[in-house]
C-alpha cells in the first residue's frame, strides 16, 4: 500500500523528551502514526528510569494523534531491525525515521576513560548505523522514506568533547555522502540543534560548577530556547514536500536554521619555480579551480594533463577560455524584504540571474509551494 493510501508511519528514536518528543509531537499533530523508541535511562547511559506518566504517546494520543512506545535501544541492532520490519507488515510502510537518542558522558580528549569513548561512539555512531542499515532496505525496496540524523558543532569546532565530538563528526560526515547516494525516493539528511534540554542543564550545571557563566563556545545556555521550536522543522524534512533535499546538515536554534555546509574543496598547484607565473595561473585557474569549485572533485592541480606549463613561457591553455560555472539562474524566496535586495545585488555580481519569487505563506511549507509553483511555470531557467 502506497504512503498517499494509508497514514503514514514514523519512528523517533529519543522520543521520550527533550528534542526527540518535541518532534514526535510535531508529528502526531500533523496525522503520522509515531513510535518512540526510547530506553529511558539516565542522562550517562547507566540507569534505568521509571515509567512516565505523562508520556509522550500519551500527549499524542490525548491531542487526537496516534502513537505507541518501544523501549528498545539504538544500540541493540537485532531490535531495531525487528521493529521497523514489524511496522511495515502491520502498518504497511516506514515513512521516516528520526534518530534523536544519544547519552552524554564527559569523555574529553585528553582524561577520557576508553569505557566512556566505547559507550558514546555506541550510542552516537553505531546507534545512527543500525538505523541506516534497519531503514535503507526497507525504504529503497518501497521507493519511499526519510531519515532524519542529529550532529552537533561539536563535531567541526573547537570542543573537548572527545567521544561525543568524534561520533557527531562521522554522523554529519556520512549524511553528506550518502544523502546524496541514497536510492530513488528516499532522503538522508541531519539536524545540527541546540535546544534547552537535558543535556544542555547538565553542561549548565557543570559550568556553574567550574565558576564559568556558560557551557562553553560564548553561549549563555541560559538563553537557549527550548526544544520544542524544533518539532516544526524535522516534520517539514521527513514530510513529502522536502523529498527534494538530501545529503544536508542544518544548524536549527529555535526559529533559526541554516545550512552547515560539507568541507570545500581545496585546490593546490606550484608557484615556486616556473617560467612565467602569470601564463601558469591562465592555464590552471579554468581547468583546474574553476571545474574543481563548480563539482567539488579534483583531478589534482599539479598532475600531468599541463604538460610543461610549470617550464614553459607561454600557456598550454585551451583557446575557448575560462570554463563557465555551473549557477547561472537562481530563484530568491525569502520573507524577510530587506534581505532580498543584498542577496540579488551578491548573486547578480557574479552572473548570475536572479528570479525573486513570494512565498504563499511565511513557513518551510509556503517556501516549498511557491518554488514548486515557480520551477514548474518557468521549466527552461532550471
Amino acid at each position: 500500500m502506497s504512503a498517499a493510501a494509508r497514514q503514514r508511519v514514523a519512528v523517533v528514536t529519543g522520543g521520550a523528551g527533550g528534542i526527540g518528543a518535541s518532534i514526535a509531537e510535531s508529528l502526531g499533530r500533523e496525522g503520522w502514526y509515531v513510535v518512540t523508541l526510547d530506553p529511558l535511562v539516565t542522562l550517562d547511559g547507566t540507569e534505568q528510569l521509571a515509567e512516565q506518566e505523562d508520556s509522550t504517546v500519551a500527549r499524542i494520543v490525548a491531542a487526537g494523534g496516534s502513537a505507541r512506545t518501544s523501549n528498545a535501544s539504538v544500540t541493540d541492532a537485532v531490535a531495531v531491525r525487528v521493529l521497523f520490519e514489524e511496522l511495515v507488515s502491520e502498518r504497511g510502510g516506514l515513512d521516516a525515521v528520526v534518530n534523536v537518542a544519544g547519552i552524554t558522558r564527559q569523555s574529553y580528549f585528553a582524561r577520557g576513560t576508553e569505557e566512556d569513548w566505547v559507550v558514546l561512539l555506541n550510542v552516537h555512531l553505531g546507534g545512527w548505523l543500525n538505523v541506516l542499515e534497519a531503514a535503507l532496505p526497507l525504504m529503497a525496496e518501497a521507493g519511499h522514506g526519510r531519515i532524519l540524523g542529529v550532529t552537533s558543532g561539536s563535531g567541526w569546532r573547537a570542543a573537548d568533547a572527545g567521544g561525543y565530538s568524534a561520533a557527531k563528526r562521522a554522523v554529519a560526515a556520512l549524511t553528506w555522502q550518502l544523502g546524496r547516494m541514497a536510492p530513488p525516493g528516499v532522503t538522508i539528511n541531519a539536524l545540527s540543534p541546540i535546544a534547552n534540554t537535558r543535556m544542555v542543564q547538565a553542561a549548565l550545571e557543570r559550568a556553574r560548577a567550574e565558576g564559568r557563566a556558560g557551557g562553553g563556545g560564548g553561549l549563555s545556555l541560559e538563553a537557549i530556547p527550548g526544544p520544542e521550536n524544533l518539532g516544526p522543522l524535522a516534520a517539514y524534512l521527513v514530510s513529502d514536500e522536502a523529498g527534494w533535499c538530501s545529503g544536508q546538515v542544518f544548524f536549527a536554534g529555535g526559529p533559526e536554521v541554516a545550512v552547515v555546509d560539507q568541507p570545500r574543496l581545496v585546490e593546490v598547484v606550484r608557484t615556486d619555480g616556473v617560467v612565467s607565473l602569470p601564463a601558469v595561473l591562465e592555464s590552471v585557474v579554468p581547468r583546474a579551480f574553476v571545474t574543481a569549485e563548480a563539482k567539488q572533485a579534483t583531478e589534482g592541480g599539479a598532475n600531468p594533463r599541463f604538460g610543461s606549463i610549470f617550464d614553459a613561457a607561454s600557456p598550454v591553455g585551451s583557446e575557448a577560455g575560462p570554463a563557465a560555472g555551473e549557477v547561472r539562474t537562481c530563484a530568491v524566496v525569502s520573507e524577510r524584504a530587506e534581505l532580498t535586495p543584498a542577496l540579488v545585488s551578491a548573486l547578480e555580481a557574479r552572473s548570475i540571474a536572479c528570479h525573486k519569487v513570494e512565498p504563499a505563506a511565511r513557513n518551510f511549507h509556503g517556501a516549498a509551494r511557491a518554488l514548486r509553483a515557480f520551477t514548474a511555470a518557468a521549466p527552461a531557467l532550471f
